[in-house]
């Protein structure tokens, strides 16, 4: 990458990458560091992002989480997006690093996606406070 690029953030499509489609931007996930391939360009560009919440506890499933908030337009990109290519992931990027991937399985219907039900606390707080570093709209 070259150093005059800005940082990618967003909302990007996973690519499965092949010899015949080779991987045009390899991003590395903020947790564990594996490698991820994505899309050139996001479909839900980091400004379309509205907030991100404190740690929250959702006492069904036993897990902490933190939402981030979606404007109603990302929420039909998503959705349009997941009907159009049902098997699609997405990836949530900040500053080049991929802070979580998610596939939707039914409609998108509320305005924030949960991230991080799998991360152990301390993780969990690293991926916040990487979101808390967006500048989201007012």
């Amino acid at each position: 990458m070259a150093l005059t690029e800005t940082p990618v953030s967003g909302i990007f499509i996973v690519k499965k990458a092949t010899k015949k489609n080779p991987c045009e931007q390899e991003l590395k996930m903020f947790i564990g560091g594996k490698k991820i391939c994505v899309l050139e360009k996001p479909i839900v560009s980091i400004d379309e992002l509205e907030y991100v919440t404190d740690i929250l506890y959702d006492p069904v499933l036993k897990r902490n989480h933190v939402n981030l908030g979606l404007s109603s337009e990302s929420v039909n990109t998503l959705n349009q997006t997941s009907s159009f290519m049902p098997d699609a992931e997405f990836a949530i990027v900040v500053n080049d690093d991929v802070v979580g991937t998610f596939k939707i399985t039914e409609k998108v219907g509320e305005r924030f996606l949960r991230l991080g039900t799998d991360l152990d606390h301390k993780n969990l707080e690293a991926v916040r406070d990487l979101l808390k570093k967006v500048k989201y709209k007012e």
